[in-house]
């Protein structure tokens, strides 16, 4: 099959990038509004931009409350859903009115941040604390798309999923997005360790098995 994209239909386009770029992380985000209205809204266009300096980077179509928020007060934090939490995610994902707060209706309540005003939600179990860094606008055919790029400021993990300084993926749970309506989780039986092969060793003929045990 080839495709050529550019002639794709705006539609069309969005469902075959979101089909082939998978598993991906979702972003579950906390903004405040300058009257102090807080926003919760989940984001799939999301990762790592570099460990040194800490930064995270998420993409949101259209000029949404969370990218106001976000430019207005320079502050957010970042979650990690669990599987538990799937079905509150999924109702802050619904388009409410602008100035109306997604938490309630999703039956979620806040845990007070650290280092920075608004608040995370307590019904998970990693916070990323984040101040924005710059942001980059993304337009075509009538489309606006912003990469919100923001400083970590302050992490919080909830020792349940925390053992021997690293995250328990299979007490985590954490949700990924597929594409249409497909998520996965990642749990115990998903699991699979590879460790990566020092250019030495592989001269020397010394490649590990792959391991499926826990990391």
């Amino acid at each position: 099959m080839e495709i050529d994209i550019q002639a794709m239909a705006k539609r069309d386009r969005y469902l075959l990038m979101t089909n082939m770029i998978v598993p991906r992380p979702i972003a579950w985000v906390t903004s405040m509004a300058a009257d102090g209205t807080l926003n919760a809204a989940p984001f799939s266009f999301f990762n790592v931009m570099s460990a040194t300096p800490p930064v995270l980077g998420i993409s949101v179509g259209d000029w949404k409350d969370t990218v106001r928020n976000i430019t207005e007060t320079r502050e957010y934090v970042v979650h990690i859903v669990p599987e538990e939490m799937a079905e509150a995610m999924n109702i802050t994902a619904i388009e409410f009115p602008p100035g109306e707060s997604e938490l309630p209706h999703a039956g979620l309540t806040t845990f007070p941040s650290r280092k920075i005003r608004v608040p995370g939600i307590a019904q998970s179990p990693i916070h990323i604390e984040c101040r924005y860094r710059d942001m980059i606008k993304l337009a075509a055919d009538g489309e606006e798309n912003y990469w919100v790029m923001g400083d970590v400021v302050h992490v919080h993990i909830d020792d349940a999923v925390w053992e021997n300084g690293r995250i328990r993926y299979d007490l985590l749970k954490p949700l990924g997005r597929l594409g249409g309506s497909w998520y996965t989780r990642i749990g115990e039986e998903t699991l699979l360790q590879m460790k990566r092969i020092r250019y030495a060793d592989w001269k020397e003929g010394k490649v590990p098995d792959r391991a499926s045990e826990k990391a």
